[in-house]
């Protein structure tokens, strides 16, 4: 169980409302077909976590790495690899905040989605730490917290036998959001410093999702 906080006011955009480089399901399709076995979203989310540090290029050695892709890799995926930089890279800058976790599409079962957001935030965290170059007290308060915060996300228990019903829908478009909202902080800490979402920045308490 995972409680969460009402940071801000929560706007959820529509998934057609996000440009996205990619489709997952066919992201997905070009991974399997070249022997890819990491995720879509954890190859998003170590991209993102790379650039969040304010490293706007992310390294292809240590993504391949982080990824445990092992020997070389087809030119496709190097470029499906920069086509998501790029794009995480323009959502990030963009001032209406379209940046989005890539993600199953909503009518994916709600543990498909909610593995996926595990694997996100755990794939944030490995591309942060492999590609922060300052040292460790350099490091904002906010975006050692929103780490925390995605480690406890990345360990939630999606093989729990619940019911998916409305409000564990409800649930996980929060903690979705949440993400969402936090990476942009990160982003813009290690940018130029602004913060995007709560004062205190931890994940709010109220919200429990099973």
């Amino acid at each position: 169980m995972l409680s969460l906080p009402p940071a801000v006011p929560i706007h959820f955009p529509r998934r057609s409302d996000i440009p996205m480089a990619a489709d997952y399901s066919m992201t997905a399709e070009l991974l399997a077909s070249h022997g890819v076995a990491a995720t879509v979203s954890e190859i998003h989310g170590v991209l993102s976590g790379q650039i969040c540090t304010g490293n706007t290029s992310p390294d292809l050695e240590l993504t391949q790495a982080l990824l445990e892709i092992e020997g070389g890799i087809a030119e496709v995926i190097t470029n499906l690899f920069k086509l998501l930089s790029e794009d995480i890279n323009k959502q990030l800058r963009t001032e209406d905040y379209t940046f989005h976790p890539l993600l199953p599409d909503d009518d994916e079962s709600l543990n498909s989605r909610l593995a996926a957001l595990a694997s996100w935030c755990d794939g944030f965290n490995a591309g942060f730490a492999g590609a922060w170059a300052q040292d460790d007290s350099a490091m904002l308060q906010e975006t050692r917290e929103v780490l925390d915060d995605f480690s406890r996300i990345a360990q939630v228990d999606e093989e729990e036998d619940n019911v998916p019903d409305a409000e564990s829908e409800v649930n996980l478009m929060e903690v979705i959001e949440y993400a969402r909202m936090a990476a942009i902080t990160v982003y813009l800490q290690n940018n130029d410093g602004r913060l995007a979402v709560s004062e205190d920045g931890d994940l709010p308490e109220g919200t429990e999702l099973h």
